[in-house]
């Protein structure tokens, strides 16, 4: 009784702030993946060679070194438990049989010292788990993870640290299904010539940091003739994008992307390709993946979806929360808590530290005429 009593005399505004910010927290930590995920669409798969793949761009583990903020440890933290959900409902939606890292998976990769780099490489691996044992799990490093981000040089210490810890190599195989190519745009580096796909029935997928079609060089056309893509996978613009192009026009054409399940009444279409018909053609498809860290800038994050089912690529972005939107609202609901500390502390203080305090004025004294 007592307990109601004390209930009923606190002031109806935190009677209706206490709830209102308790409901946000749950909203925006918990309710909110449920609701995304509730939109994602669902790929069946029609043949049992079927090839389920999440593709992972940018997620750029945040460092200790370039953010030289008082907050940087929550930052840290916020982005890395942010990734870990969206991650795990993304795994749980799609069960992939593969998961391809599209590069930079850290922020400081190229700079990090040696304890530095072990330090990230442990969250990065706590955040981005292998799902279960027969999933193929594939790194291939971005510019951030190796140099030339602000035009660093690429050293072969980088080169040979993340292949170590990520198990790098020219290409991953799945018998009967696919081939993925490290088609490394960054150090200009190519699987060995002799490195081809000889199974017809195996579909040949290019895994690239830096998109192949954009400003295309001799590296891009190169890569095209000795390895005859179906689908090339490429990360960096952090946004989602799809191109064609003929493959006799890679030299000479500037290749423009379009945006691709970005407007509102499309975000979770599924795109469906005719790889067949693309080879038949002769053109070259390229689909670049949106990042999945908020830390980016990007307003649009998520995921991207692949289903290979015999002559036909299904594919869909999962978008997932935006975070700033989220931070933003604890910001300003946080301000009556930020105004009711101020007042307890010139309650408690106000004697010695407050500037507001009534403070004891001699009078002035009248002026005397002479």
């Amino acid at each position: 009784m007592n307990l109601i009593r004390n209930i009923g005399k606190i002031h109806l505004f935190w009677k209706i702030y206490m709830p209102t910010i308790l409901f946000l927290i749950l909203y925006n930590e918990y309710l909110i993946h449920i609701f995304h995920s509730l939109q994602w669409a669902q790929i069946e798969c029609k043949t049992d060679r079927c090839l389920k793949v999440l593709l992972v761009a940018d997620p750029q583990i945040l460092g200790n070194t370039f953010d030289t903020k008082l907050y940087w440890p929550l930052a840290n933290y916020d982005s890395d438990r942010h990734l870990s959900r969206t991650y795990r409902r993304a795994l749980q939606h799609t069960t992939p049989d593969v998961i391809c890292f599209l590069g930079d998976l850290m922020d400081e990769g190229s700079v990090a010292t040696d304890v530095q780099y072990d330090e990230y490489f442990a969250r990065f691996a706590n955040i981005f788990t292998q799902p279960t044992a027969d999933t193929l799990m594939i790194y291939i490093p971005g510019d951030n993870d190796l140099g030339r981000e602000g035009l660093e040089p690429i050293s072969a210490e980088n080169v040979q640290r993340f292949r170590q810890y990520f198990a790098e190599q020219p290409s991953w195989e799945l018998l009967g299904r696919a081939k993925f190519y490290n088609i490394n745009r960054v150090s200009m580096t190519l699987p060995p010539a002799d490195d081809l796909n000889y199974d017809a029935q195996s579909r040949s997928i290019f895994l690239s940091h830096l998109s192949l079609l954009k400003s295309a060089g001799e590296f891009s056309a190169q890569a095209v003739d000795a390895f005859r893509p179906d689908v090339i996978f490429s990360a960096n613009d952090h946004s989602s994008k799809v191109a064609t192009v003929p493959k006799s026009r890679l030299l000479m054409e500037d290749v423009t992307h379009s945006p691709l399940n970005v407007e509102r009444n499309k975000r979770h279409e599924v795109a469906v390709f005719d790889l067949a018909s693309l080879r038949l053609q002769q053109r070259l498809l390229e689909i670049l993946v949106p990042t999945c860290s908020y830390r980016m800038g990007a307003m649009k994050i998520g995921y991207g979806y692949a289903v290979l089912d015999g002559d036909t690529l299904k594919y869909t972005v999962l978008w997932t929360a935006q975070r700033y939107y989220q931070l933003a609202s604890y910001s300003l609901l946080i301000i009556p808590l930020k105004l009711l500390c101020g007042q307890i502390w010139c309650a408690l203080f106000k004697r010695y530290w407050c500037c507001c305090r009534p403070r004891n004025r001699t009078p002035y004294l009248p002026l005397h005429a002479n």
